[in-house]
């Protein structure tokens, strides 16, 4: 870990893992991991002590409900349900607290309401969910039932403007209510105010300071400094709200230590930072000044 850089790496847990992917933290400081290639959902406290296990199906063998397949994204409300999006079964996984399952909403397609691998799942201020509809181009807006409200962005490379995706990945919402859309194939984040609007957008191609190869999940700190984990190049990229590159950081120079693949990030109220570590199976966990 360079010295230089407002990071301290804290711990290593959940080895346990296979292929952790999305990240979220409920009220309460625990941590939700979607396990996208066994098909579950694990939560832990904060120190990284297991808790629960679901989403591997109820009932009978042949007529199991709320199996998921694929998940890579997850939100956690106040009331502790928790919201999983299936990148393979296009559609979203609703969950209580005990991680029993209550209903499931979305349907493959390119329609309102309908998904092409959504990849991530948000909750915004006001409880709506958004989640990001990956090969649609997209994002779209539902309540906590599922009903469609909006949709936000549709197909485009870099030249064909703001607003348009190619495959995006991942959001965030800052404490404004702006969103952050990370624009994977396109190799930057879009910045939209509260209504959908664009205001600016940031980072482009390449492997140099405030680039991206391979741009997946992304968090804001209290601070408003976004970070945006970079799975080809193995580390972490950090942003002011406007778009200013900070630093960058990629995990403790040791043996195993450092990341590989990082996926999904997540920061809880007291500032720690956790990065699902794809490829080595396990989260990692930072502590920022």
């Amino acid at each position: 870990m360079d010295g230089n850089v407002p990071i301290t790496y804290h711990s290593t847990f959940g080895n346990q893992l296979i292929r952790p992917y999305g990240i979220a933290i409920d009220d309460r400081s625990n941590v939700f991991v979607a396990e996208a290639a066994s098909g579950r959902i694990t939560k832990f406290n904060e120190n990284g002590e297991q808790l629960l296990r679901f989403g591997r199906g109820e009932g009978k063998i042949f007529r199991k409900i709320g199996k998921l397949n694929r998940p890579t994204g997850i939100a956690v409300d106040q009331q502790g349900n928790s919201y999983v999006a299936d990148f393979k079964q296009n559609r979203i996984f609703t969950f209580d607290s005990n991680g029993s399952f209550l209903n499931t909403f979305g349907s493959p397609g390119s329609g309102d309401g309908q998904f092409n691998h959504c990849r991530s799942i948000r909750i915004d201020i006001d409880g709506y969910l958004w989640v990001v509809d990956r090969n649609n181009h997209r994002l779209q807006k539902f309540d906590a039932m599922g009903n469609f409200r909006l949709k936000l962005g549709k197909y485009g490379r870099e030249a064909r403007g703001m607003g348009h995706f190619d495959r995006p990945s991942d959001m965030a919402f800052d404490n404004q209510g702006y969103i952050y859309v990370v624009d994977e194939f396109n190799n930057r984040i879009q910045k939209f105010d509260p209504q959908g609007n664009f205001v600016l957008q940031f980072g482009k191609a390449g492997d140099q300071k405030g680039q991206f190869i391979d741009a997946r999940g992304i968090a804001i700190d209290s601070n408003q400094r976004i970070f945006i984990t970079d799975a080809y190049r193995d580390q972490v990229n950090v942003f002011t709200s406007e778009g200013h590159y900070l630093f960058s950081f990629f995990g403790p120079l040791q043996v195993g230590g450092a990341l590989f693949r990082p996926a999904g990030i997540a920061i809880n109220k007291q500032g720690k930072l956790y990065i699902s570590d794809y490829q080595n199976n396990r989260i990692m966990v930072f502590s920022i000044a």
